[in-house]
């Protein structure tokens, strides 16, 4: 009796939780259209950045803090040594050992040549969505690097273009 006098007490929904609350968890379903980005200047109450789908990513613009100057390039050539060359090759052209690999094991997907009109044809916002969230057999950079780095990355790419 005491203890369900006390479970009675219990601040939530239910006093007594036997299964856990899957109402109460942010989820997407299976073949649901993507939910629209948040308003702007609006501020994620996580602490991370909020989630921007692929189709409005062209829309997103460097911070301030990206800026190309010849500091932020050479920290920018060193995120992409460390990060991409091993899979795009460091002249970007998707020549690498990584690749050769991708090629033996007949993967579907191999490193895209950042330097031809797949990878230039796209927006700023577009590349750092991709290096963000992956693409095929490419990892997912969000919680590796921070977005000051990850569009440094862009910067770093964008240079292999030679624009």
């Amino acid at each position: 009796m005491l203890a369900l006098a006390s479970a009675s007490c219990t601040p939530g929904a239910y006093s007594v939780e036997v299964f856990k609350e899957l109402h109460y968890q942010p989820s997407q379903r299976y073949l649901e259209p993507d939910r629209l980005a948040p308003p702007a200047d609006s501020v994620p109450v996580t602490g991370r950045s909020a989630f921007v789908p692929f189709t409005q990513a062209s829309s997103l613009q460097a911070p301030s803090a990206a800026r190309r100057t010849p500091e932020s390039q050479q920290q920018a050539r060193a995120l992409f040594k460390v990060n991409c060359s091993m899979c795009h090759g460091q002249d970007g052209k998707g020549q690498s050992y990584v690749a050769q690999r991708f090629a033996d094991s007949n993967a579907p997907v191999a490193p895209v040549d950042l330097t031809g009109s797949r990878a230039s044809g796209r927006a700023d916002g577009e590349l750092y969505w991709i290096v963000s969230n992956g693409v095929g057999n490419m990892p997912r950079f969000n919680e590796l690097l921070t977005d000051d780095q990850r569009w440094l990355l862009v910067n770093a790419i964008r240079e292999v273009q030679g624009r």
